[in-house]
């Protein structure tokens, strides 16, 4: 008896230590597909998932934007068009607090696509982003050639941005905001519309940092 009572503040400290213990870790999106078998690929007995595919596009400043840009750290991805008055604005809103909480963190950055590349031209996109203050170091904003901005969304963030003849505008795109690790490996999905979801992808993001950083111990 005395043995056992000896024993139980050991155990109580290891169960406490053990409980406070942070093993949160974020998912990863979209396993690779081998196209011949419809099954995901498997190497090295670990699943091999998609990249965000390159891309070259412009940015605000009017300069070529490629991944290299975005590389070394982690982003945050969105589609977008300047004239929107309702979805964008909101986005817009919510881009602005993630890059507010790691204004002083160079390892996250921010990339908004145009959909509307026929209208938001380099000044533009220039002014939108004059707008809600982005520093061009950080928060990207960018143009290209509409074919290629449509398939990166559908192709690579797995998001939507699409031409809709009939419709003002002519055009869909998703209101979703995508967290992109040094990888490039799609780590997260949110409501890039609500506050709350975008409260998850702040965390989220301290949580990837985090994971870095044990990796280097």
């Amino acid at each position: 008896m005395l043995g056992i009572l000896l024993l139980v503040p050991i155990f109580l400290f290891l169960f406490l230590k053990g409980f406070g213990t942070n093993h949160y870790s974020l998912p990863t999106y979209y396993p690779a597909i081998n196209e011949a078998t419809e099954s995901p690929i498997i190497r090295n007995g670990d699943t091999v998932f998609q990249k965000i595919p390159d891309f070259r596009f412009v940015s605000q400043e009017g300069k070529t934007v490629t991944q290299t840009n975005l590389n070394g750290g982690v982003y945050v991805a969105n589609f977008f068009f300047a004239s929107c008055q309702d979805v964008c604005k909101k986005m817009s809103a919510q881009m602005v607090r993630v890059n507010e909480a790691f204004r002083n963190t160079p390892q996250v950055k921010l990339i908004s696509y145009t959909v509307d590349p026929e209208r938001d031209s380099v000044s533009v996109l220039k002014r939108y982003a004059e707008m809600y203050q982005a520093d061009p170091a950080k928060w990207l904003f960018v143009t290209g050639p509409k074919k290629q901005l449509y398939t990166l969304a559908q192709n690579g963030y797995k998001v939507s941005a699409m031409q809709a003849p009939g419709t003002i505008p002519n055009f869909i795109h998703s209101e979703k905001l995508i967290l992109v690790d040094k990888e490039k490996h799609v780590r997260g999905i949110y409501d890039g519309t609500d506050p709350q979801e975008v409260d998850r992808l702040i965390t989220e993001i301290t949580v990837l940092l985090h994971s870095y950083q044990q990796d280097e111990k």
